[in-house]
């Protein structure tokens, strides 16, 4: 096997022996015998990593085996694990993996299931022992067979451009940045906790980068520059000595990026090197993002591109990572990073998370979180109404009855999930913190699954929110949205155990509230709204979205019923929803307490 893919990738820079027909049969031959193989390889991968779990006594062990398969590969060799251990589980009895000597049997039942033992007895301890450590486990192959097979296949389509091929597909094109993997996950990132902090970087990020950004970027943003020209700046900060102290990968991501940022000036959007020069300012940003938490230090850095008067413009926000936390689903392990601003640029965003794009870690914003319970959440607490629209609708007598409605069902439940904290402000703020914390990290968290999973996309969102692709076949990033914030939405509801409320109606103002074009979560919350009463059995008043336009009156008519249901019918209508949309059971997000400290850091 292993021979096969080495030979395969020497043949594709070999100088031509044979004619035209000869080379193109020759790589067709290949890619065929390759491709039969990579159903064993995905088996001999996942074999691999059931004998490192099992070494372990940790099912997480294994996971984080996969984690390192071939990208290709890496999605069908999860599913097969997973389903391994559904079947196990079933198979042996043992449901609840809570000491390493279950795990450890739950594991080698899977792997006689993977392997087709069916004269084992799956139940029996000791028979699964014998029968696993007679079986001989393959070391994993490390050759990449999947990304070569992918770029065969390109061959045979090209075979004029053979060689340029196999090298952009695994060098990337002449010019363009790639961005490497990430480091293994250390400290705080693998187990949970506060990372580490190093006063000196914390320095240079939340005053110099932001000095230096403003500086390239013409000045958009304070604070004013006070370290002199860009050139200056850049010249300081690219041989900061505290990054040099933890290694070589990360003081070489600081000051690429640093050049980067250098390139990166104020551009026109119809200059043909803006797009490349954004590109590539990304990614080194978040090359310097995932060398610090392979350091396992707590910061974090957030690029955000913005276009202003025909130039694009870029910020980098930077954040103190404050907590790790660690959420599950059935057997799914979400991380999610709780940050703190540290920069003090003018620019911020209206999120209490999000998943960004091109990192695999969600993250909850904690200031913001914190600025939504003062203004927002403990005026209700105190008995003010919660208002859901725009200015002109709050006044409006309808606007009054919809936000005393959605008050009063946020302060019934509040004054459940507080207890006795609800008799001091300073404890029933830091309750709510907690709990609203832990209900955005699940949202986001979902997410992430999301892009692991193939989202079916529900018809009755594709009537409102567009197809999902366009004529060209491309995907529609406003459909994507909708679809995405379609089941985060559900998802946050029905795993709430204590302010699904609360999130309903946070998802309900953007349907509520006229603005200039609606927004993709508006279209969600009319669907939500819809969906929930239809599955509570709540009489309609008729199509909330007709005519092109929400009818905010229609809506009226759904949540005064849905003010006054109970938490757990709220989440169960949910739950039963998201599972009638995308065609499959919502399993519900749980915090991981073995990895979460209790409370939200201050």
């Amino acid at each position: 096997m292993t021979a096969l893919g080495v030979h395969s990738v020497a043949r594709a820079h070999q100088a031509p022996r044979d004619t035209g027909e000869d080379r193109l049969e020759g790589v067709f031959h290949e890619t065929r015998t390759a491709a039969r193989c990579l159903p064993s390889v995905i088996r001999r991968h996942v074999l691999a990593a059931v004998d490192a779990g099992v070494a372990a006594g940790s099912d997480d062990a294994a996971r984080a085996a996969l984690g390192r398969v071939d990208w290709i590969l890496r999605g069908r060799a999860r599913r097969r694990f997973e389903q391994a251990l559904i079947d196990a589980a079933l198979a042996t009895g043992v449901l609840v993996l809570d000491a390493p000597a279950a795990v450890r049997h739950v594991l080698r039942a899977a792997a006689l299931i993977i392997r087709g033992r069916r004269d084992v007895d799956l139940a029996d301890r000791d028979q699964v022992a014998r029968a696993y450590e007679a079986a001989v486990v393959g070391a994993p192959i490390r050759v990449p067979i999947a990304s070569i097979v992918a770029a065969l296949i390109t061959l045979t389509m090209v075979t004029a451009v053979a060689t340029a091929a196999v090298f952009v597909a695994t060098h990337g094109p002449p010019g363009v940045y790639t961005r490497p993997p990430p480091p293994d996950p250390i400290g705080a990132y693998r187990d949970g906790g506060a990372p580490r902090r190093d006063p000196a970087i914390e320095q240079a990020l939340a005053s110099d980068l932001a000095h230096l950004v403003v500086a390239s970027d013409g000045g958009a943003g304070s604070p004013s520059p006070t370290g002199g020209e860009p050139a200056q700046l850049a010249r300081a900060l690219r041989h900061h000595p505290a990054f040099a102290a933890y290694g070589q990968g990360l003081q070489a991501a600081w000051r690429a990026m640093i050049d980067s940022i250098e390139r990166s000036a104020p551009r026109s959007e119809t200059d043909p090197a803006s797009s490349k020069a954004t590109s590539e300012l990304l990614a080194r940003v978040h090359t310097v993002t995932d060398q610090l938490a392979g350091a396992g230090l707590g910061y974090f850095l957030d690029p955000e591109i913005f276009t202003k008067h025909g130039h694009r413009h870029f910020g980098i926000f930077a954040y103190r990572v404050e907590q790790v936390a660690f959420v599950r689903a059935a057997r799914e392990r979400v991380r999610v990073l709780s940050l703190r601003r540290l920069d003090q640029l003018n620019v911020s965003l209206a999120l209490l998370g999000m998943k960004p794009e091109q990192l695999r870690d969600p993250v909850v914003l904690l200031d913001q979180i914190e600025d939504h319970v003062r203004t927002q959440v403990l005026p209700v607490l105190a008995g003010r109404p919660y208002e859901v629209g725009d200015e002109a609708w709050n006044a409006s007598p309808e606007g009054r009855a919809v936000a005393a409605l959605a008050g009063e069902a946020i302060r019934r439940e509040l004054v459940v999930a507080l207890g006795a904290d609800t008799a001091s402000i300073e404890r029933a703020t830091a309750r709510c913190d907690q709990l609203i914390t832990a209900s955005v990290r699940r949202h986001e968290a979902q997410h992430e699954l999301d892009e692991q999973s193939a989202l079916d996309y529900p018809r009755v969102l594709a009537d409102s929110a567009g197809p999902l692709r366009g004529d060209d076949g491309r995907a529609t990033p406003f459909a994507l949205r909708a679809r995405t914030e379609l089941s985060a939405y559900l998802s946050q509801i029905a795993s709430d155990m204590w302010l699904p409320e609360l999130a309903l109606w946070n998802l309900a103002r953007h349907a509520f509230r006229r603005t200039q074009g609606t927004s993709a979560e508006a279209y969600v919350a009319v669907v939500v709204l819809d969906g929930l009463a239809r599955r509570l059995h709540l009489a309609s008043p008729g199509p909330a979205l007709h005519d092109g336009a929400i009818d905010r009156d229609r809506l009226r008519g759904l949540v005064a019923p849905l003010a006054s249901r109970s938490t757990a019918e709220l989440r169960t209508a949910a739950a039963a929803l998201w599972t009638e949309l995308f065609g499959r059971k919502l399993v519900r997000m749980v915090d991981d307490e073995r990895a979460n400290p209790a409370g939200t850091p201050r």
